[in-house]
């Protein structure tokens, strides 16, 4: 009987450890270039008044951008993501009045321009000085 327990016991915990884990997801650095690829490809679409343009660009870049939130610790992500979100959801017929006068649209282009037209997440934090 006890050699039947042993045996059934190495099955199932065989069968608990056995299964191949799930591949690891994009790391921070892979989502945030994910993200800003699908950026500037919308502000690339936007210089050409193409606004449908944009919204799917914008569109596309929402799973890295929410990735990239997930993975890194720095707030630049989650604004990164806001502003994705929002160029996202806009309707493209909004697109040029919005340029013009919403706070959010303003705020929204400094952090796609500072975060993704640099190729690296932009760290606000002042110098320490030495």
């Amino acid at each position: 009987m006890r050699t039947y327990v042993g045996v059934t016991l190495l099955l199932v915990l065989g069968a608990c450890g056995g299964e191949a884990s799930a591949p690891p997801g994009p790391t921070a650095a892979e989502a945030f270039q994910q993200t800003c690829a699908q950026v500037r490809a919308g502000i690339d679409e936007f210089n050409r008044h193409d606004y449908a343009g944009t919204v799917a660009s914008f569109e596309r870049a929402k799973v890295p951008a929410k990735i990239y939130a997930q993975v890194s610790p720095e707030p630049e992500a989650d604004a990164l993501l806001d502003a994705v979100e929002y160029y996202a959801n806009l309707a493209p017929v909004d697109y040029p009045e919005a340029a013009r006068t919403s706070e959010h649209f303003a705020r929204s282009k400094s952090i796609t321009l500072n975060q993704c037209t640099t190729g690296e997440p932009i760290d606000e934090t002042p110098p320490t000085p030495t």
